[in-house]
């Protein structure tokens, strides 16, 4: 029987419980921390454990501690996560790992001296039509790839950015950052690197309330000559109208669609891929799937069970990571290759 890994979570907003569930789901959770005490308490109690208004605190107190989980405003997780690995911890990292190329590789600078592990969070990887399309591209099955096209039509009403960092370019950073880094993680993974992109940008509905923009599209060519759309916004007026991925290849068309590339759809011409898709459609499709729910507006799939599971497995018996920090710096990169038209 193993010891279990110990927990702190630093941040109590809106993911902070989906955090919560899977830490005492695959271990044992020993404090929290958030600035707004009230936050920190509110769930300190829900849970048990001691709660504090700073990090520094937290590290003084704790006695047993292995992974800190980092679910604070994105411009901050970088210098939290050195700290954290400073101070003896491996990290989780809630997505966006960092802002720029530049902070993840001082936080990559940081593990490797000290010898501590740092985990981000890229839960959509394990959507199973997601997956079925990574493995039909690792099989070279698809034929020759045209176009692969994106469309992210969400809801985020005025409230989600009313007193709030959302919104600022210090502490959120853009639209690509929060809402959609899935997605250019997703296009990374499955394509490879990009050799050009080019972006329109524009705040159509929150003028006055955040510092970029609320819908975009973007253009992309990667190194392979495979060439990607992107249309994004979060001006649907009350919900998350459509997340998804096509592929438009010589043998047909693939998708990944619903609103959180949760639906597999497809049209071919080839009869063995029709066959394969078929059978994993009435799988896939049946699954029950849900979003997170933050009351007025609705994130992406809960997968973070899978993102805990696989970091178990990789403290617990040295199993790789389902994903790397290379490939965590390789999203925020073309993020900002992509907002360099800004």
């Amino acid at each position: 029987m193993h010891t279990p890994i110990h927990f702190a979570l630093i941040g109590c907003g809106n993911i902070a419980t989906e955090h919560a569930t899977q830490i005492t789901r695959v271990g044992i959770l020993v404090a929290v921390v958030d600035t707004n005490l009230a936050k920190a308490k509110k769930m300190g109690d829900q849970y048990g454990v001691p709660f504090f208004e700073t990090s520094s605190a937290l590290y003084a107190a704790v006695q047993k501690l292995d992974v800190v989980v980092i679910a604070t405003p994105n411009g901050l997780h970088a210098e939290q996560a050195i700290e954290a690995m400073q101070a003896g911890y491996h990290v989780l990292v809630e997505k966006p790992i960092a802002l720029t190329g530049v902070a993840i590789q001082q936080m990559q600078a940081v593990a490797n001296q000290t010898g501590k592990q740092i985990f981000s969070v890229m839960q959509n990887r394990f959507n199973p039509p997601v997956k079925l399309i990574h493995e039909l591209l690792q099989q070279k099955v698809l034929g020759n790839i045209d176009h692969v096209q994106i469309n992210c039509f969400w809801h985020r009403p005025a409230s989600y950015y009313t007193n709030s960092w959302h919104g600022t370019m210090a502490l959120d950073g853009g639209t690509l950052f929060t809402q959609f880094s899935h997605f250019i993680d997703l296009l990374c993974w499955l394509f490879g690197k990009v050799n050009t992109a080019e972006g329109q940008f524009k705040n159509r509905n929150h003028q006055g309330l955040i510092e970029f923009e609320d819908e975009g599209h973007i253009q992309l060519e990667f190194e392979s000559g495979i060439k990607a759309s992107m249309d994004y916004s979060v001006n649907e007026p009350s919900v998350n109208r459509e997340g998804s991925l096509t592929i438009f290849s010589s043998k047909g068309i693939v998708k990944a669609g619903g609103s959180y590339l949760n639906i597999l759809e497809f049209e071919v011409d080839d009869v063995e891929l029709a066959s394969i898709l078929q059978i994993q459609l009435d799988t896939i499709n049946k699954e029950q799937f849900s979003a997170n729910d933050y009351g007025q507006y609705k994130g992406s799939m809960r997968n973070h069970y899978q993102v805990y599971n696989s970091l178990i497995n990789t403290l617990l018996h040295q199993t790789p990571y389902y994903t790397t920090i290379e490939e965590a710096k390789d999203t925020i990169d073309l993020i900002n290759l992509i907002y360099q038209a800004r």
